[in-house]
C-alpha cells in the first residue's frame, strides 16, 4: 500500500513539471475526485492456533446474511445496494426463505448444517462463480445469484470486519487457550473439542453465534459485529462455543450432572440451567485467565443483563457454590446438588 501512494505521488509530480501551465496563471488547477472508499486489510482470512481454525469466507457469509434476511424480519439489505440489484438481492433472499421454511434452524437441521459445512470447506477461488457440488439445487441457484449482487455491495466491508475480528482474536488464543482449554476440562471433567472449525460472518443467526458438532469435532459461527463477541469478549466466546459439543442439558458435561442431582433430590431443575451454566463457566475462566494477563476489569458477558432476564435468580447460587467448585472447595457433585436444590421446584 505504501509503494502504490508512493508511485502515485511520483506520477503527480512529474505531471506537474511536464504541465504547459502559463507564469500569469495562477488559478489553481481542480482538485481530483476522491477516491472510492473501500475497506482494505492486511488481516488474514484465517488463522490456525491450537486446535482452532479461524476464517472469513464468502460463501459462509453470503449463505449466513441470506438466512438471516430470509427468518428476520429486523435484517437490512446489503448497505451500498440499490436499483434493480436492490430488486434482484430481494428476489433472492424471497427464494431462499422458500428453501429455508418457516421453522427450520442452522442449529439442528441436519440439511442446513451439512450446506453450512460444505460451504466453509470451499476454499477462496476453487470453484469461482458457482456454489461447491452437493448443495441441494434450490440453494446453490440463489446462491450463484446472488453473489456477484454481494461482491459489489457488501463483501468487501463485511470481510474487514471479520479479519479485524480474527486480528483481534488470534493472540488472544496463543496467550490463553491452552491453559483455558485445559480450565474448562477440568471444570466439566469431559475433554474438550479436538477440532474447532470458527466461520466468522457479518451475521449469525438469532443469537450472534451458535455451534453445530460434537466433543470430537465443533463448528462454530460467530458474528464479527456483535459488542457481545468483540474484544476481550472474543476469548470468551471461543471457550463458549465450542463447550456446547460438550455441554447438553441432560446428559454430557452439565447435563449429566444435573440428572443425577436432580434424581436424587426428585426435583426438576430449571429448563436452561444448564446454558446458565455453561455461559457462567466461560465468563468465569476467561475472567481469571484474563485477570493473570493484568486484564483487572473484564466483565464475563452473562453479568451484562443475563442474570437479570434469562437466568434470574441464578447469580447467588452460582457463586457461593460453582465458583467454590472451580477453587477446589466443593467438589463438582457438592457443587452441583446445591445448584440444584436452590433453584428447582419439586418434580410432579
Amino acid at each position: 500500500m505504501v509503494a502504490v501512494r508512493l508511485l502515485v505521488a511520483v506520477v503527480s509530480l512529474l505531471a506537474l513539471l511536464v504541465s504547459p501551465i502559463s507564469a500569469a496563471d495562477d488559478t489553481p488547477p481542480p482538485a481530483a475526485a476522491a477516491p472510492m472508499a473501500v475497506p482494505v486489510t492486511d488481516d488474514p482470512a484465517s488463522a490456525d492456533v491450537e486446535r482452532y481454525h479461524l476464517q472469513s469466507n464468502e460463501w459462509v457469509n453470503l449463505h449466513q446474511r441470506l438466512m438471516y434476511e430470509a427468518r428476520f424480519a429486523d435484517a437490512p439489505p446489503p448497505d451500498g445496494i440499490s436499483g434493480a440489484d436492490l430488486t434482484a438481492w430481494n428476489t433472492a433472499v424471497e427464494e431462499y426463505k422458500s428453501w429455508l421454511g418457516p421453522r427450520r434452524s442452522p442449529i439442528v437441521d441436519q440439511e442446513l448444517i451439512a450446506v453450512n459445512r460444505a460451504l466453509s470447506e470451499t476454499k477462496p477461488g476453487s470453484h469461482g462463480a458457482h456454489a461447491p457440488r452437493g448443495l441441494p439445487e434450490a440453494a446453490a441457484k440463489v446462491l450463484e445469484k446472488a453473489r456477484p449482487l454481494y461482491d459489489r455491495a457488501q463483501w468487501a466491508r463485511d470481510d474487514a470486519a471479520n479479519r479485524f475480528w480474527i486480528a483481534t482474536a488470534v493472540p488472544l488464543l496463543r496467550s490463553a487457550a491452552a491453559e483455558l482449554i485445559a480450565a474448562h476440562e477440568k471444570a466439566y471433567g469431559f475433554p474438550f473439542p479436538k477440532t474447532i472449525r470458527v466461520d466468522v460472518v457479518s451475521y449469525g443467526w438469532e443469537f450472534g453465534a451458535y455451534t453445530v458438532g460434537d466433543g470430537n469435532a465443533v463448528h462454530a459461527v460467530i458474528q464479527s459485529t456483535d459488542a457481545g463477541s468483540q474484544g476481550y469478549a472474543a476469548l470468551e466466546a471461543l471457550m463458549h462455543e465450542p463447550s456446547h459439543g460438550i455441554v447438553e442439558a441432560d446428559s454430557g458435561a452439565i447435563g449429566a450432572d444435573l440428572a443425577r442431582a436432580a434424581a436424587d433430590l426428585h426435583v426438576k431443575p430449571p429448563y436452561n440451567l444448564w446454558l446458565a451454566l455453561l455461559f457462567y463457566t466461560s465468563g468465569e475462566l476467561t475472567r481469571r485467565a484474563l485477570a493473570e494477563r493484568g486484564v483487572a476489569t473484564y466483565t464475563p458477558v452473562i453479568q451484562i443483563g443475563m442474570f437479570d432476564r434469562q437466568f434470574k435468580g441464578f447469580r447467588e447460587v452460582f457463586d457461593q457454590h460453582w465458583r467454590a467448585w472451580l477453587d477446589g472447595k466443593e467438589t463438582r457433585e457438592e457443587a452441583m446438588r446445591a445448584i440444584v436444590q436452590a433453584t428447582s421446584k419439586p418434580a410432579p
